[in-house]
């Protein structure tokens, strides 16, 4: 199983019912029944492919499991507890989640990771009544993942806190630091106002120019 994956899977402890959008192969269920002792799983995706993959590898549970061909949470099942979506664009999460919201009422926990647009997920989650709880940054084969976990509430989020997430940026990881070091020697030599910007941001929040220095 992956690093990110498993760092994913964590997250779902104490629930029990879960649906996995768009999951690679059914494996991140499959972990989920076999080191989180979950109840049930809905398998999510919008191609017959990725379901007749997870059928084999997901065999042993199948009386366990609803696989539902869809474009997002639309067909979600009442009972579940701890919605995913992992590994795809943050625009398309979004997306994803505003289409069906209020398909999300009965929903204790979201898992996010974005691999993109992270900013944008993190918005839009203050926006509609949901709270960061928790997040993770991860890095496997060279891919740096962040994983965010959201639960009801309301809060506020700086400009920096919606950039870094407000969690990742008290505990400044060195996978952290190394994220956001190359993101802002990529950006300084950028020449637009937009790019310049954000990397004054980024060397004003992390003093990266006196790390650089020491």
């Amino acid at each position: 199983m992956t690093k990110r994956i498993k760092a994913i899977a964590e997250f779902i402890t104490p629930y029990k019912y879960i649906a996995d959008v768009g999951y690679d192969h059914g494996y991140l269920i499959l972990e989920a029944f076999e080191k989180y002792n979950i109840v049930h799983a809905q398998a999510i995706d919008n191609k017959k492919g990725p379901l007749e993959s997870a059928y084999n590898n997901l065999k042993k549970y199948y009386d366990n499991i609803t696989f539902s061909l869809s474009n997002g949470i639309s067909d979600l099942e009442r009972d579940i507890e701890v919605v995913i979506i992992a590994g795809m664009g943050g625009m398309l999460i979004i997306n994803i989640l505003k289409e069906n919201i209020e398909k999300l009422k009965n929903v204790k926990r979201i898992i996010v990771q974005p691999n993109r647009d992270i900013d944008k997920v993190r918005k839009f989650a203050i926006s509609n009544g949901y709270k960061i709880v928790s997040e993770k940054i991860i890095e496997e084969e060279s891919i740096i993942y962040e994983i965010i976990v959201l639960e009801k509430g309301s809060t506020t989020l700086n400009e920096q806190e919606i950039m870094f997430g407000p969690l990742l940026l008290k505990e400044r990881s060195p996978i952290f630091i190394k994220k956001w070091k190359k993101e802002y020697l990529r950006l300084k030599n950028i020449n637009t106002v937009k790019a310049q910007k954000k990397a004054k941001l980024i060397n004003d929040t992390l003093l990266l120019e006196e790390i650089n220095d020491s």
